[in-house]
This record gives C-alpha cells, sequence and structure tokens, in this order.
C-alpha cells in the first residue's frame, strides 16, 4: 500500500489547550536506509507520543524488554522516560508509522490506564476506531482544512476515549463470566444492604479473586461499581420525583440518609437536598 507523507504542527494559541490536553504534532513517516534513533531519557521534549506501525517494523527498548513494532503495533510513552525507539540497521529495511505528539494533565489518567493494561506497546487493527480517527484528522489537515478553535483538544480527548475503548473492549472480547454475573446481580439487588462477600459467594468466586478481575475488565472495583448504580439511581429519584431523601435512601441500599448524603457529597460536591434546589426540585 501507498501512504502518503506528511508532518503538520500547531501552534496553541488558546488557554483551555494549554491547561488542559493539545496536540504540538502529528504525521505519517517512511523511514529507509538512514538513522533514525532516539533515546527518550536525555531527549530534550515533553509531553506524550503515540507511534503506530502501519508497514515495516522497527523496536522499541525499556531496561527490561526489546519489542519489535510491527505492522497493527502501537507504543504509547511519555517524556522523559528510560527507554529508545529505533530503526534496525537492516538494508533495504523500512518502518513506515503515524505518530501524535501531544501535552496536558488530561491525558494523565488516560496514560495510566491504558499503560496499567498494556504496558508501554499494545497491538490494534487499522479499521479500529482510534486508527481510523487519526486518518480522517490526517486527510483534514493535507487537504488544508482548517480547524475549529478548540478543534484539537476536542479531538484528542474523543482519540483517547476511543482508544481506552477499543483496549479495554475490543472485538470478540470473551468478558470474564464473573464479572458478567456480579455487574447483573449488582443491576437486581442494588436496592439491599447486601454484603458483596454475599453476592462472591452466590456467583462462585472469593471476594479477593473477583475484586482483581472485575477491576481489570471495568477499571473500577466492584464497590465502587455497585455504589455508582445505587447514587444514579439516587440521582434520578431527587430530580423526578418528590420521594423523602431517608426513603430514596432505603431504596438505593444505603443504610441511613446520612450515610446517602456523605457518599453522595464525597462525589458530586453538593448535597442531595442540594442537588435537588440546583434542578428546581423542592
Amino acid at each position: 500500500m501507498t501512504w502518503d507523507t506528511g508532518f503538520f504542527a500547531f501552534l496553541n494559541m488558546d488557554v483551555i489547550s494549554e491547561q488542559s490536553l493539545t496536540i504540538y504534532d502529528l504525521g505519517l513517516e517512511i523511514r529507509t536506509n538512514e538513522e533514525y534513533h532516539y533515546d527518550n531519557a536525555s531527549r530534550d521534549y515533553q509531553g506524550f507520543l503515540f507511534q503506530y506501525t502501519l508497514d515495516g517494523y522497527g523496536y522499541y527498548e525499556t531496561q527490561e524488554t526489546s519489542y519489535k513494532i510491527t505492522k497493527d503495533k502501537a507504543f504509547f510513552i511519555t517524556f522523559p522516560e528510560n527507554s529508545k525507539y529505533y530503526l534496525p540497521n537492516v538494508k533495504n529495511h523500512h518502518w513506515t508509522f503515524f505518530y501524535i505528539h501531544f501535552y496536558g494533565p488530561a491525558v494523565i489518567p488516560f496514560f495510566k490506564r491504558i499503560r496499567e493494561l498494556t504496558g508501554p506497546v499494545m497491538e490494534i487493527r487499522q479499521d479500529s476506531p482510534p486508527i481510523r480517527m487519526f486518518f480522517e484528522l490526517y486527510e483534514t489537515l493535507r487537504n488544508n482544512e482548517s480547524l475549529e478553535r478548540y478543534a484539537k483538544s476536542e479531538w484528542l480527548y474523543l482519540f483517547l476515549t476511543a482508544l481506552l475503548r477499543h483496549i479495554e473492549s475490543p472485538p470478540n472480547k470473551i468478558v470474564n463470566p464473573y464479572v458478567t454475573a456480579a455487574i447483573d446481580w449488582m443491576h437486581l439487588h442494588y436496592s439491599k444492604e447486601y454484603n458483596l462477600d454475599e453476592m462472591s459467594n452466590t456467583i462462585g468466586i472469593s471476594y479477593p479473586h473477583l475484586t482483581r478481575v472485575f477491576y481489570k475488565e471495568m477499571g473500577i472495583n466492584p464497590i465502587q461499581y455497585l455504589t455508582n448504580i445505587r447514587l444514579e439511581h439516587g440521582m434520578y429519584l431527587l430530580i423526578n420525583t418528590n420521594t423523602p431523601i431517608q426513603e430514596i435512601a432505603n431504596q438505593c441500599g444505603f443504610s441511613c440518609a446520612n450515610y446517602f448524603s456523605k457518599v453522595f457529597k464525597k462525589v458530586f460536591h453538593t448535597s442531595p437536598t442540594e442537588y435537588r434546589k440546583q434542578h428546581g426540585i423542592k
């Protein structure tokens, strides 16, 4: 396949981009029979780099492991980092890839979660949503179409979201049956003050083991998931009914109104009563 190479850099002229997330530059490159080697511990570079192989291969190395980055593989790194990537010294060899160099504090939770799930290297099909997103943006830029204000930040957030979603739930992924059983059980029993050890016994797994597999699949532990179900139902009742808060607490599986209010305020930084007022409910 023929690839049209190109490079695009951006001046970020709005405060929101600099304080949240923004793209510095991106491009599609073909490296062939040349010196291409970067030591990420000593580079005068900042931010994050996502680099995806379209054809050929290169290497990404840490102190512990050497990864051959072949077609459909990518590495996701931050700077500085004790690693390097390079084109191997092999005659008539090439490495075709695209990269996105970006920055911002809003990237950090995505980076941590993705690295937690995959390590620095991942494999993604070229027809997957995040890869298609890159080429859509790339063609827009190649056609000299201007981007609206904040569009780079918006696109980057959507790209990172699509990347994380694809990693957590890739096509044809077989979800752990215990996780599925636990989710079904919690949606069925969230209104009761059941102990999650009871749930684990019911579905046939120890609670510590369930916690490990649940977190790997969902990114949060079972207690957080159950609390979120209860709070979502509580929010619905607060703004759609006149049900007293004590009764809402009971219907959502909280032991009392005070505990419901404490958990609600910790998450939403406002009390259930104030939340109702904000939505015009007296």
